[in-house]
């Protein structure tokens, strides 16, 4: 009677550990696949700084609205890259966080398409002016909470393991 309790609650503590292992597992690999997704955003947000700088360039010889196409691919990447990410990201991410980001990157767009506006109708100096004061300050700072969330999920990985 002894022996068949004490192989029974072997049993059971080793299909709690097996339960626990898979647990680890599957929330490692979401937070690995959620941080991947993260830095692909980071990469596109890097992109738009980057095509913000050369648009302001002077020896650009191209109107603003040349740069219309590379903003509009890699708005459709982001946008791709924002619902995956939303999927996968970690339990301990609060809704304010997420909220935050979607919020900030569709006041980024909306931006920006304002600023394509005005360019369209003749005003590309207030355009520039515009990419200068406020644009690049906005993906600045959608390119921090972008990092936060990345360390955020690489402090809950080595938590984790």
């Amino acid at each position: 009677m002894t022996l068949s309790a004490v192989a029974l609650y072997s049993g059971y503590t080793i299909w709690q550990m097996r339960g626990l292992r898979r647990l680890q597992t599957e929330s490692i690999d979401r937070n690995r696949t959620d941080s991947l997704l993260l830095l692909r955003i980071q990469n596109n947000l890097n992109a738009l700084g980057l095509a913000m700088r050369d648009m302001l360039d002077a020896s650009e010889p191209y109107p603003l609205t040349a740069w219309q196409p590379q903003f509009r691919r890699l708005r459709t990447d982001l946008e791709d890259a924002m619902a995956r990410e939303s999927k996968f990201s970690p339990a301990d991410r609060t809704n304010d966080q997420s909220r935050f980001l979607a919020s900030s990157m569709t006041q980024f767009w909306e931006a920006l398409d304002r600023i394509f506006e005005l360019a369209r109708s003749g005003n590309e100096e207030e355009a520039r002016t515009q990419i200068r004061i406020s644009q690049q300050s906005r993906q600045a700072a959608l390119s921090t909470a972008v990092s936060r969330l990345l360390v955020q999920n690489n402090e809950a990985e080595e938590r984790a393991t």
